[in-house]
């Protein structure tokens, strides 16, 4: 099967999820733990406008790459960053999943539609981080983002962007995971009022609702999904796991090679 990581035009994309933790180290030696490669730490930088020099964006990663999509993990550096004292105080409300990223092929299109459907965007942030290259050297990955404001998707940071340099971003060597996992799939949001987040969803990812049951609806996107479910729905999905306050995201879906290796390997951990 030919996997493709960027959406043609008129495509939707689950493309990321940010969890957001208070120490970076712990979370890596985690994520090790389960079988995931990591990218090394990059410091985040935002180019201010064109032709300028990039500077410090407040914050600070590590990925897990995978064949489809990928998971980022972030902690902050500079609390007094715009950006910085956002993702505090997300993370102060609980450390897990708070960014919610899709992609689109062309994201400054898709910000005249999302404020046409009344979303009101925020102008468009040219994000950059230094990418490490496996033959030495380093290259500057570059995204274009568009963010709603807090008060618009409070369930999370929620947003569309486009990759402009995908060879960089997703590298072989990174890919390939001992746990066997390849692919990120639905990701899990826990709104206030399904009903009320049901259409705001269809109106965000161009997407239209199935209802699962009187717990949860799924809006299909052209690869992965949105599940918005009460926290009666989110046990049922996630049993034993704490359920983060609502508003917020409680987890997502990924795709194995092989459940039962997988299964094997995660029990031998």
């Amino acid at each position: 099967m030919t996997r493709r990581q960027l959406p043609r035009p008129g495509e939707t994309f689950l493309d990321h999820l940010g969890h957001f933790v208070p120490d970076m180290e712990a979370a890596h030696r985690a994520l090790t733990r389960l079988g995931f490669v990591q990218t090394p730490y990059t410091v985040h930088q935002t180019t201010p406008g064109p032709g300028q020099p990039p500077v410090p964006g407040g914050t600070a990663n590590r990925c897990v790459m995978l064949r489809e999509g990928y998971i980022e993990v972030l902690c902050v550096v500079d609390p007094q960053h715009p950006t910085g004292a956002r993702t505090q105080r997300q993370l102060d409300r609980y450390t897990g999943v708070h960014i919610v990223a899709m992609t689109d092929a062309d994201a400054l299109s898709r910000r005249d539609r999302l404020d046409a459907a009344g979303f009101e965007t925020q102008d468009p942030v040219n994000l950059r981080r230094a990418v490490p290259l496996e033959g030495g050297g380093e290259g500057m990955a570059a995204f274009t983002v568009c963010r709603t404001p807090a008060d618009s998707m409070a369930e999370g940071r929620v947003q569309i962007l486009t990759h402009l340099t995908e060879d960089l971003v997703w590298q072989p060597r990174w890919m390939t995971h001992e746990n066997g996992i390849t692919a990120l799939r639905d990701v899990v949001i826990l709104p206030a009022d399904l009903a009320e987040a049901t259409d705001r969803y269809a109106r965000f990812a161009e997407a239209a609702p199935k209802r699962i049951d009187e717990d949860m609806v799924r809006l299909e996107l052209a690869r992965g999904g949105v599940v918005l479910t009460t926290p009666a729905g989110a046990e049922r999905l996630f049993p034993g796991a704490a359920v983060p306050p609502v508003p917020g995201v409680m987890g997502y879906g990924l795709l194995s090679d092989g459940l039962a290796a997988t299964r094997a390997f995660l029990a031998g951990r």
